[in-house]
């Protein structure tokens, strides 16, 4: 499998320059904006080519899932058997090992470090992350998940940073009325923060508490747990969240199971429309490679990680390269993702 990406002025003549190096069968996974045109990510099968490995400053493209791949040769088997080590699906590492095949020399192949380096660098092509791009007006933040993911740990972190690092207004809220406490304890936390508290128990509630934010704040909001299968209690955060932006709801993943529960995870919570993922439980995630496949799947923005109780220090902004390094380390490397600590 290529993947190259192309720059041009116009998108026709990047999608020119694509049908004329990769075929008319290429995939176009990515489109954007660029100062001097237009850039577009490319991929395609082409048995027998040889390119170099993905750049670490290539654009990020989610990953598209391809047709299985033909037997693979011992050195690429072994590289397979590590990402499957590592937690990956077997469908993911079986088209890495592909790709690695195709586009590595024998002797680049067979050294298993430079074999993983190079499914590092694909797994951080795949996966988008960063921050939304800044906007004018009160910044919203809903977080939504499973029960015990960890949202309310997640908001208490990331508000404490935006008060402490950035300086900003915080508004903390509550639509959390379904467990036992759960309002109470970010009512707790914006005590501790000096900050307001809002419960939100409908769509007028939460604008009342955007409109305490101001144009210079930021709401967060945390949820409540939705388990799989309850259809009503997603039905009704759906309902609550009718007029939020896409960009103001992000999803919480757990880092420590498996791929398989991680994508019903996302499959399960595609009703709510979240237009980011975040993770929790990084500290404790023994094969990250569950997480990253997620990640590609799902095709969304990654904004955050997190692992541990200290708030706020066990938070991190999601990157891309440092995610691929935890997940696909050197040989003899540990998985520890930087700034969350293993235990």
């Amino acid at each position: 499998m290529l993947v190259k990406t192309y720059r041009a002025k116009t998108t026709s003549e990047a999608l020119a320059l694509v049908r004329g190096e990769l075929g008319e069968r290429a995939c176009i996974v990515e489109t954007r904006r660029v100062s001097d045109g237009v850039e577009v990510v490319a991929a395609a099968e082409r048995p027998g080519a040889r390119i170099t490995a993905p750049r670490a400053h290539a654009a990020a493209a989610a990953y598209v899932p391809q047709p299985a791949a033909t037997a693979l040769d011992p050195a690429a088997e072994r590289l397979r058997d590590d990402l499957l080590g590592h937690g990956f699906s077997a469908v993911l590492a079986e088209r890495i090992a592909a790709a690695a095949s195709a586009n590595l020399d024998p002797e680049r192949l067979a050294d298993r470090g430079a074999a993983l380096a190079y499914a590092r660098d694909l797994v951080a092509l795949w996966i988008p992350s960063g921050q939304p791009a800044p906007i004018k007006g009160t910044r919203v933040l809903v977080v939504v998940g499973s029960p015990g993911v960890g949202k309310t740990t997640t908001i208490a972190k990331l508000a404490a940073r935006e008060i402490t690092i950035e300086g900003r207004k915080v508004v903390l809220a509550s639509a959390d009325d379904r467990r036992l406490g759960g309002a109470e304890q970010i009512e707790a936390y914006a005590r501790v923060f000096g900050v307001p508290f809002k419960l939100v128990r409908d769509r007028r509630d939460l604008d009342s508490a955007r409109d305490l934010a101001g144009s210079k704040g930021t709401l967060f909001v945390d949820t409540p747990g939705v388990a799989r299968g309850d259809l009503a209690g997603m039905e009704r955060l759906a309902q609550l969240l009718a007029g939020v932006r896409r960009d103001e709801i992000e999803l919480l993943l757990a880092a420590d199971r498996d791929a398989e529960a991680l994508a019903d995870t996302v499959k399960c919570f595609a009703a709510l429309r979240a237009g980011a993922l975040g993770a929790t439980r990084a500290d404790e995630a023994l094969r990250p490679g569950a997480l990253l496949t997620a990640l590609t799947r799902a095709g969304l923005p990654v904004r955050h990680v997190g692992g541990g109780p200290n708030v706020p220090e066990d938070i991190e902004m999601a990157d891309s390269r440092r995610l691929a390094a935890w997940a696909v380390p050197a040989p003899g490397v540990p998985p520890t993702l930087v700034g969350v600590e293993a235990q």
